[in-house]
C-alpha cells in the first residue's frame, strides 16, 4: 500500500523548487527551471506527478508562490519574475489539470509559517522574515498572527519607510539579480552565472563580483534597519538560498554597524529628522531561518494541511 504524501512547489523567477512531504519530513527534493508558460509549467508538475505516483500516494500540491493568492478567488494579484502566475484564475485551473487539491501561499509567508510553527519565531508575538531570492519577499506577523495582503503591510506608514521596503525588490538585493548584472560587466553575456557563483568570485577576489556583494549587504544592511524602525519586531529572520552562506549573518551585521556609525547614511539622516527622536537607533535582532530555503516548501506544506482541517471542519458542520 502507498504511503500517503504531498507534492511541495516553490515556484521562483529563476526555479521552480519541489519535494514530497510524507510522514513528517521533506524528501525527494530537487528543482526544474522556472518555464515561461503555464502550459509548459503544467507539463513539468504532471511529469513530477506521474514520477511519484508509483511510489506515493499523492493527497494534493502544496504551493508556494511569488504575489498575493487569494484562495477564494484562485487569483494571485500582484506582479512578479513569474508573469503566467498572474494572467487571470491560476488555482482551480491547475488543480484541474493535475487532478489534485492544490493550496496556494505567498512565498515569503510560507517561509513565516514554517518558523514560526517549528523555527526560529516560535515564542516570539512579532517578527518579519525576508526571503531573498529572484525578488525580495517580506512577510509580517504581529500578534503571532500573519499579515497576509499587501495594504495590511504598507498601511499607514510615512513614506519614508514606505519606500523602504520597496528597496525590499531592488537588484542590489536579489543574489539572482546580481548575477545577471556581474556576468555582463565580466563575460559581456547575460544569464550565464547564478547568484551561489557571484559569491564564489567575490570569494576569489573578483572585483566586480565583490563590488556587487558588497553593495548588496549595503542595501540589506538598510532595509533591515528601517523595517525594524518601522514594526520593532521581536527578531527579523532571513531565509532564501543566501541563508546558506556561514558568513551572512556576520557580514550583514558588520554593513549594519557601518550604516549605524556613518552620520550621514539615509536611517541617520531620517532618524535625526524624526520628531523626539532622542534614543540611538535600534537596532535589529536578526536570525537565520531554521529551515534555510527549504522554509518556502515546509511553509506551503503547513497551509495545504491547515486548509484542509478547516474544509473539512466545515464539511462535517454541513
Amino acid at each position: 500500500m502507498l504511503q500517503d504524501a504531498l507534492l511541495a512547489l516553490d515556484i521562483g523567477g529563476s526555479a521552480v523548487k519541489y519535494g514530497i512531504w510524507t510522514k513528517h519530513q521533506l524528501i525527494k527534493q530537487a528543482q526544474f527551471p522556472t518555464p515561461l508558460t503555464r502550459n509548459r509549467f503544467y507539463s513539468e508538475v504532471e511529469q513530477l506527478r506521474d514520477q511519484f505516483a508509483t511510489d506515493f500516494h499523492l493527497t494534493g500540491i502544496a504551493v508556494s508562490c511569488p504575489g498575493d493568492p487569494d484562495e477564494q478567488t484562485g487569483i494571485i494579484h500582484g506582479m512578479s519574475y513569474v508573469p503566467f502566475l498572474h494572467l487571470g484564475e491560476f488555482q482551480t485551473e491547475f488543480a484541474t489539470r493535475l487532478g489534485l487539491p492544490v493550496s496556494l501561499q505567498n512565498d515569503a509567508d510560507s517561509a513565516a509559517l514554517a518558523e514560526m510553527t517549528a523555527g526560529i519565531g516560535q515564542g516570539h508575538l512579532s517578527a518579519l522574515f525576508t526571503i531573498i531570492g529572484s525578488g525580495i519577499g517580506l512577510s509580517i506577523i504581529e500578534n503571532g498572527t500573519i499579515l497576509k495582503t499587501t495594504a495590511d503591510k504598507i498601511d499607514n506608514f510615512e513614506k519614508f519607510i514606505a519606500d523602504a521596503i520597496k528597496t525590499l525588490n531592488n537588484s542590489k538585493v536579489s543574489p539572482v539579480q546580481i548575477g545577471k548584472t556581474v556576468s555582463l560587466r565580466n563575460f559581456k553575456l547575460p544569464n550565464t552565472i547564478d547568484g551561489k557563483t557571484v559569491f564564489e568570485l567575490a570569494d576569489q577576489g573578483d572585483p566586480i563580483a565583490t563590488q556587487e556583494v558588497t553593495q548588496m549587504y549595503a542595501a540589506l544592511a538598510e532595509i533591515m534597519l528601517f523595517l525594524n524602525v518601522a514594526y520593532t519586531p521581536e527578531i527579523i529572520g532571513v531565509g532564501g538560498g543566501i541563508s546558506q552562506r556561514t558568513d551572512l549573518l556576520p557580514k550583514l551585521n558588520a554593513a549594519i554597524d557601518a550604516l549605524l556609525a556613518d552620520d550621514n547614511s539615509s536611517i541617520n539622516r531620517y532618524w535625526q529628522r524624526r520628531a523626539g527622536a532622542t534614543t540611538p537607533i535600534p537596532v535589529p535582532h536578526i536570525e537565520i531561518c531554521h529551515f534555510n530555503q527549504d522554509a518556502n516548501l515546509i511553509g506551503a506544506v503547513y497551509h495545504f494541511l491547515e486548509r484542509e482541517c478547516v474544509v473539512s471542519r466545515v464539511s462535517d458542520e454541513d
